[in-house]
């Protein structure tokens, strides 16, 4: 018999070896150890081959009753559970056959509409930031690299030097997923900008006092989420952004997804683009869009269109 300490203990040092980022990884750990204070508690369970699918069914159940999180929250849970034992099953302790998740089914979800910002307010909230100071124009680059590529704050923030190209920034997601977003031609002008402004800032220093992010603070060190956080919501204020908006920077990946999506992009290469996992994550942003805009993206790669009929 193997206990669920013990496996949670492996699991982690597998995903370690893997490359899973430590984000990532703590977070699966916290949830997985939730669940196993869990069996303990109310099942006397400790071992991994006597967990059955009614003890997961009854954890669901529990957080469920305790009212504080939404279904999204509670799928997210099952995510990691579905993982774990998945690996027990590789790593046969447990056969397919017994693995309590192989029938366990996600919540249902509310289809809530994603308000974001509108072109408006984006012009607004990138005029709002000067062009006199080393800071003024990483924060500049820093609003338009949110909302022209729809990059997560934590991969911007993980950018390194070498990950610029000409064309292109690589891109290190969740999951150890890597991808490309394209530099536009606006996004090109403000990198020589930032770039000129940067080895001003930093010409006394030595190279090994420099970290290797692309994005750094005036310490020439890696810029942090936080910071970010609030470079976008002062701006976002000076811009007067509708209240209904929370100004986060996972707003300026719905701007960029809804915007994509209104200049007729597919779905499938938004996804790509945005580095999800599978098109139905990609496929909620549909929801924000007017009829006007859906009728809109049909008339305008029409089948027929440019066919000399």
């Amino acid at each position: 018999m193997s206990k669920i300490i013990e496996l949670i203990d492996d699991f982690r040092l597998n995903q370690q070896i893997q490359s899973r980022k430590k984000a990532y990884i703590d977070l699966c750990i916290w949830r997985l150890n939730d669940f196993k204070e869990y069996m303990k508690s109310e099942f006397d369970v400790d071992e991994v081959e006597e967990v059955k699918a009614i003890h997961v069914k009854r954890y669901i159940q529990s957080r469920q009753e305790a009212g504080t999180e939404q279904n999204i929250t509670i799928n997210n849970r099952i995510a990691t559970l579905k993982v774990f034992f998945n690996y027990v099953v590789e790593e046969e302790y447990v056969d397919e056959s017994d693995n309590p998740m192989r029938r366990i089914k996600n919540l249902k979800e509310d289809k809530r509409v994603i308000i974001t910002f509108n072109d408006d307010e984006v012009t607004r909230i990138i005029n709002d930031v000067k062009e006199e100071t080393y800071s003024n124009i990483r924060d500049k680059l820093i609003l338009i690299c949110l909302f022209e590529t729809g990059c997560r704050v934590s991969e911007l923030c993980n950018i390194k030097n070498d990950d610029i190209a000409r064309k292109h920034i690589l891109i290190h997601g969740k999951g150890s997923k890597e991808r490309l977003v394209y530099i536009s031609k606006t996004m090109r002008r403000y990198m020589r900008k930032y770039d000129e402004m940067k080895k001003k800032r930093f010409k006394h220093k030595a190279a090994d006092e420099i970290e290797d992010y692309y994005f750094l603070d005036q310490s020439a060190v890696q810029l942090s989420r936080s910071r970010i956080n609030k470079i976008l919501k002062e701006h976002c204020r000076n811009a007067g952004v509708r209240k209904e908006i929370r100004c986060s920077p996972h707003d300026c990946r719905h701007y960029y997804a809804q915007k994509q999506l209104r200049n007729g992009i597919d779905v499938y290469s938004l996804s790509r683009l945005l580095g999800h996992f599978d098109t139905q994550i990609t496929s909620k942003y549909l929801r924000g869009l007017e009829q006007s805009d859906i009728l809109e993206i049909g008339r305008l790669h029409s089948p027929l269109n440019d066919m000399g009929i």
